[in-house]
């Protein structure tokens, strides 16, 4: 399995037969329960990370206490964030909460840091993910300062709607909340609201879409 995954990483085919061999000795596949905590400030630098089953949840955390949702990770998705130790630009702890159960491959943190200094393919890639994830975080950035929070949560609820193909989308107000960087009484309302237009329902852990269109027009 770790071969299949290993073979998509950009710089694979950059590599000689022999760094190929000695990159698939230096990885290892862990599993993590719903609701674990994978990486954060306290934990272990893990290196590279591909994740094979699940969805990661990755965000950062106030003095306080309170999440600020940066991106969700999931299956064929590479982060390097988990290998915060040896790349000196990332200058910020984030959090990484499994949202489901997950298995993901991991790189071997000493390794990973010999292949970015030996390999210009391997480097370029690295830093190719982390401008990606900056832009994900500026897209946070934005939403939070600018959007209003009916388009913020019409858009949340059609992209579960288009990642599960399911109208009935199993998720607590809790859950949404933490993802959309919110109060859960801020969502609770608008969800009520939504409700009162007939747009969606809202269900014991859960909300039922009932008119995707509505909720497409809320979403711009």
């Amino acid at each position: 399995m770790k071969d299949h995954y290993l073979n998509k990483l950009e710089f694979w085919n950059k590599l000689t037969p022999k760094e190929q061999e000695e990159l698939s000795r230096n990885v290892v596949i862990r599993e993590y329960k719903k609701g674990s905590i994978i990486h954060s400030e306290n934990n272990e630098c893990l290196g590279m990370m591909i994740i094979t089953q699940g969805e990661i949840r990755t965000c950062i955390v106030s003095e306080e206490g309170r999440e600020i949702t940066l991106f969700k990770l999931s299956e064929g998705n590479v982060c390097v964030l988990s290998a915060d130790c040896v790349i000196k630009q990332i200058t910020f702890d984030t959090l990484m909460i499994a949202e489901e159960d997950c298995k993901v491959i991991l790189i071997n943190v000493s390794y990973f840091n010999e292949i970015i200094n030996q390999n210009i393919y391997a480097r370029c890639y690295t830093y190719e993910l982390i401008t990606e994830r900056f832009s994900n975080v500026m897209w946070v950035i934005k939403q939070i300062l600018f959007d209003k929070f009916d388009k913020r949560l019409a858009l949340f609820l059609i992209n579960e709607n288009q990642k599960s193909n399911d109208l009935k989308i199993k998720i607590t107000q809790e859950q949404i909340a933490k993802h959309l960087n919110t109060a859960r009484e801020v969502v609770s309302r608008m969800l009520k609201r939504f409700e009162l237009d007939e747009i969606i329902e809202i269900q014991r852990g859960g909300v039922k879409i009932l008119n995707l269109e509505s909720l497409k027009k809320l979403s711009f």
